[in-house]
């Protein structure tokens, strides 16, 4: 057997599965990418891998470390193809899915309706019990009444009772009482996966999670058994989407925390690597096929939220917050009823695909758009392995223009404004809410479109850096490989400050940060140390949304005070909200602990140091349709930019996996990380 000589990341996306290998001496980093197979996406995986290691002169066996995202789980719930469900309730709570939170997202549609429960409610049982009850002596008829009650076709079954977020003894009795009745069915405790007070958010994730256990814990099989035939043994980790990692065994129990794992690990990716060229604060902007995804990185360290929702389903778990806008390179221009353009959210996809594909597709994309713009070359892209037609292209924005009244690149120009149009509405609000001024931030562009778009996106918003690192394309898989192990907790304690006992803040503290420091040992991780990260959810005396507040790392629990937590909770209110009421009282709602189990983190190769007889040349000249008219533009290859190089826009510089779009009064400098950093010429 070789040595374990490499560190894999794999990231499943719906045209490609991407792969990042990384030497664990640093020095080298190889990237590729397979077509993936959405019937059975374990083949896809252990056909890179094969391919990959056959391209380095190396074996499946000399992998040390492998980690994997995906979003099996997230499109299950999205296409709602998972398990049919069973969930079991208090009494008087049978319609806890169907009733949420009677919020309309669109107020001003009369029509509108809640989304479809995820679990139908001919298959939700009510049983006389609540989460505080040690007797079940009272419940036992209900509960065997349930069991022999579930459909045939059920899978799985979530349990969800009124106040188990206090105590979880009812729940596991439950669990214990099914198992022993039905070892085959699938289990979700909503006390295991998130013991928040708030029942509909707890009913939903547990709800998601036996939806897609039975599909997840099938996936993962399979994934092992693919990739042991090709000679991978070293033990499966899946990346989380709150950026870390877990083992296979934990993300088949709770693959609910899996769920936004690709996007996260795109934006892991991003903070190393900005970091490496001395930037702390960032937006992402991560364009492939369907959509724009934005996140936001401050102090190295990417933003999370917990208030995400998938498939109109809340997910309170913490996560990377990543917003998407239906503004990729497959998304359609087209006309409303009153002849204005418009741009997506439908996409042409992978098939058809964009006009220029050749596939069949005739609408006009925004891929088109860069071609008719001269943004991306017809013979080039995906490194040649995509042969694109031009005329395809002109002829769909072709006829966006005859309605226009315009020239085609013209016509391309109003697709790409209006795509940039689409992303800055997402990216202002996302940062004035916080408090966040875009011109101190740096755009980290990635994806397949992000470099070609960038420049577009920073003169609009504001931003006057934009960093493009060495392998856009494959983020994703290189964040895997880069993300620490992670676990998150809660426990809800509702008191206002005045009256909190701190001695059970300190003891739920440490209950909490030993529960996290047990796992990591049990997971077994090669780490080099453990953090430990806590917070407290907050509000005001008669709100009914709280925020969380993190608090001083040079504090202990039980040096924590009222007067601690009150002065904290201004300060980050008056952040978030610019106001604050310092003689209001405050009431605490919960306490939080992050674990986090640091990996030694890949060192990347540098930058390619240029020889004294060399000189940058560029490969050619073509002209690019920008601000109104066309510009002559260099074109250079991205693997001969060396540290220091700069390059004076209009110019375009290309690679396998994307190309970036250097506009008029933008310069590029490659640093001696490789990453280009792109600024506004003086």
């Amino acid at each position: 057997m070789s040595e374990g000589r490499f560190q894999l990341g794999i990231d499943i996306g719906g045209t490609f599965t991407d792969l990042s290998l990384l030497a664990l001496d640093g020095a080298a980093s190889h990237t590729h990418k397979v077509a993936s197979t959405p019937s059975s996406p374990s083949q896809a995986v252990a056909r890179g891998i094969s391919e990959l290691m056959a391209s380095v002169g190396s074996t499946p066996d000399a992998i040390s470390y492998f980690v994997h995202g995906q979003t099996i789980a997230l499109n299950a719930v999205l296409q709602r193809r998972g398990a049919r469900c069973a969930l079991i309730v208090s009494e008087g709570n049978r319609d806890i899915l169907e009733i949420a939170r009677l919020r309309k997202k669109d107020i001003f549609n009369l029509k509108a309706s809640l989304p479809e429960a995820i679990i139908a409610r001919e298959d939700v049982f009510e049983i006389p019990l609540r989460g505080g009850d040690t007797d079940l002596s009272a419940g036992l008829a209900a509960v065997d009444a349930a069991i022999a009650g579930f459909a045939p076709e059920v899978e799985s079954v979530a349990i969800c009772l009124l106040g188990s977020y206090s105590s979880a003894a009812a729940e596991q009795q439950i669990a214990e009482r099914i198992r022993a009745a039905r070892p085959d069915l699938y289990l979700s405790c909503s006390s295991d996966l998130w013991s928040e007070i708030r029942e509909y958010e707890r009913a939903s994730v547990a709800s998601l999670n036996a939806f897609v256990q039975p599909i997840m814990s099938r996936y993962v099989d399979n994934l092992v058994i693919d990739t042991q035939e090709v000679g991978l043994d070293t033990a499966l980790q899946i990346t989380q989407s709150n950026g870390g990692v877990l083992s296979a065994e934990s993300a088949k129990a709770k693959p609910v925390n899996t769920m936004l794992s690709g996007p996260a690990s795109g934006v892991v990716a991003a903070a190393y690597v900005s970091g490496l060229s001395g930037v702390a604060d960032a937006v992402t902007l991560d364009i492939g096929g369907t959509s724009a995804d934005f996140s936001i990185i401050r102090d190295n360290e990417p933003v999370y939220s917990t208030d995400a929702e998938i498939g109109d389903f809340p997910i309170v778990m913490p996560t990377v917050d990543v917003f998407a806008v239906g503004a990729g390179g497959g998304s359609i221009a087209w006309f409303d009823p009153f002849g204005i353009l418009k741009l997506g959210p439908h996409s042409a996809g992978a098939e058809p695909g964009p006009a220029c594909y050749d596939r069949g597709g005739t609408d006009a994309t925004v891929t088109d758009a860069y071609m008719v713009a001269g943004f991306i070359d017809a013979e080039k892209f995906a490194g040649g392995t995509l042969h694109l037609k031009r005329e395809n292209a002109v002829e769909a924005v072709g006829r966006i223009a005859e309605r226009l009244g315009c020239s085609p690149e013209a016509a391309s120009e109003a697709i790409l404004r209006l795509g940039t149009a689409t992303m800055t509405s997402a990216i202002l609000p996302m940062m004035t809410k916080r408090g966040l001024d875009p011109r101190d931030f740096t755009l980290i562009a990635f994806g397949g479109a992000g470099p070609t778009h960038a420049c577009l996106l920073a003169e609009e918003v504001g931003i006057g850096q934009i960093l493009v690192p060495p392998s856009p394309g494959t983020m994703c898989a290189l964040g895997a490989t880069i993300a620490d192990y992670q676990y998150n907790y809660i426990r809800s304690l509702r008191r206002p400050l005045a009256e909190l006992d701190l001695q059970s803040v300190q003891a739920i503290y440490a209950e909490l940060e030993e529960e996290g420091r047990e796992n990591l040992a049990a997971e077994n991780p090669m780490i080099e140390r453990v953090e430990i990260v806590r917070s407290a959810n907050m509000r005001y005396g008669g709100q009914a949304f709280d925020v969380d507040v993190t608090l001083p790392a040079d504090v202990a629990p039980g040096d924590l005070t009222p007067e601690l937590l009150a002065r904290k909770f201004h300060e980050t209110y008056e952040t978030l909200y610019h106001n604050s009421d310092p003689a209001a009282a405050v009431d605490l709602v919960s306490l939080r602990v992050k674990v986090l189990g640091r990996r030694p983190k890949p060192t990347l190769p540098p930058a390619r140091q240029r020889a004294a007889s060399e000189a940058l040349e560029s490969t050619g000249h073509r002209e690019i349709y920008h601000g109104g008219q066309g510009h002559q533009a260099a074109v250079y290859s991205r693997d001969s930019i060396c540290d220091g190089d700069i390059i004076a826009g209009p110019a375009v510089i290309e690679q396998f996996d994307t190309t970036t779009i250097v506009t008029p009064g933008f310069v590029a400098r490659c640093d001696s990380a490789g990453n280009l950093l792109l600024t506004k010429a003086a």
